[in-house]
């Protein structure tokens, strides 16, 4: 009898146990609940805030109208059509012509040149035409920079060096006329298919740039105005950039790539983690001047070639900046100027909310895409 009395005694414990852990299983999927409608409230507000911030901030054009000067061309184009002209002459023609029904997507037109910073060169991005009318789009469309602009691009040590002729525009390409709106439009859409970023209302204007030849002979790369990470000057979400080359240069206007060796690419970390992205910024000015210093020496140098793109990686695989992304262009050499066009990709509004994937399955589809390295880039 006791032992009957004792087994429904365990059996009643054992009921109230269960009903107790039913009890708490709800509590708990209540709590499971809440979280999971307070992590969806949180990220719409994430989004929210987001795109306000988009709304208001700054365009590159806003900063960019500080720094032009009222002087106009000057003698610049003439001097440059002139020289192009002469040049030709003296290229030979390549060994055959882009094949422009195929993007440039094959191995073998797509070349891997460094994974850290992650960065792929595209020999045969535009034809001969395009390159000549983004050009004729640069002339009218470019402003020079004034001197105050160009001195605060120096690096924060303070360079005597004579200061670097600079013209460039930040395009809105609805606002363009017809002829050059296609031209543009079609341009971002080759870098959309080519980096896997579409073309989106939340990124920055695509951007042309001329940089005056120094009239004579250059020894190594000068670097006098500094170092920099796109990411530079609020645009937080730019994930990578492509830099279209829309002619060859006599000597110099190499893109250095400094962090490509090791000892620069800690000093780029290190000052990345610190929160500079130009090495013009005032507190930094003893690792920046390393940083100048040791890119004159070391790094990954890539010559302008008409009609070519370098692609590069600003964000790592967790969205967060990339080290080892610094880089700068050199002064140009000779009687020739250098033309580039700029086009920068920002990470979509909606993907922001997941960054770190986001950036992840770009940077693996890129490093996917090149079969050919580096030293096939001639």
């Amino acid at each position: 009898m006791d032992d009957v009395a004792k087994a429904r005694a365990q059996l009643a414990a054992m009921r109230q146990s269960l009903a107790g852990l039913k009890v708490h299983q709800a509590r708990l999927a209540a709590e499971c609940r809440s979280a999971r409608q307070n992590e969806a409230q949180l990220k719409q507000q994430l989004a929210d805030l987001l795109q306000e911030a988009d709304q208001v901030k700054l365009k590159r054009k806003d900063i960019e109208c500080l720094f032009y000067s009222d002087e106009g061309w000057g003698d610049w184009e003439e001097q440059f059509r002139r020289q192009v002209s002469a040049a030709k002459r003296d290229i030979p023609p390549p060994m055959s012509p882009p094949a422009l029904q195929e993007l440039r997507l094959a191995g073998t037109e797509l070349r891997l040149c460094s994974r850290s910073p992650l960065m792929l060169w595209a020999p045969h991005f535009c034809t001969e035409e395009e390159c000549a009318q983004l050009i004729d789009l640069g002339f009218k469309t470019c402003k020079r920079h004034n001197s105050e602009a160009q001195q605060m691009q120096r690096p924060a040590v303070g360079t005597q060096e004579e200061l670097r002729g600079v013209a460039t525009a930040s395009l809105e390409v609805e606002d363009l006329p017809p002829e050059h709106r296609r031209l543009m439009a079609e341009m971002q859409r080759r870098v959309a298919e080519l980096t896997g970023v579409p073309v989106h209302q939340h990124e920055i204007n695509p951007f042309l740039k001329f940089d005056q030849p120094a009239g004579q002979d250059l020894q190594g790369d000068d670097l006098s105005i500094g170092l920099h990470m796109d990411v530079n000057g609020g645009f937080p979400f730019c994930v990578c950039s492509v830099i279209i080359y829309l002619n060859d240069v006599e000597q110099g206007g190499r893109t250095v790539f400094p962090c490509t060796d090791l000892r620069c690419r800690e000093l780029g970390c290190q000052l990345a983690r610190a929160g500079h992205t130009h090495t013009s910024h005032s507190s930094a000015s003893g690792e920046a001047a390393d940083l100048v210093r040791l890119a004159g020496e070391e790094g990954l140098r890539i010559s302008p070639r008409a009609g070519a793109a370098l692609w590069f990686f600003s964000l790592g695989d967790a969205g967060e900046v990339d080290g080892s992304s610094w880089h700068g262009g050199a002064a140009v050499g000779g009687h020739l100027g250098k033309w580039t066009l700029q086009i920068f990709k920002e990470v979509p509004l909606p993907q922001r909310t997941d960054l770190g994937a986001f950036c992840a399955a770009l940077r693996r589809r890129a490093a996917g895409l090149a079969t050919a390295d580096l030293t096939s880039l001639d």
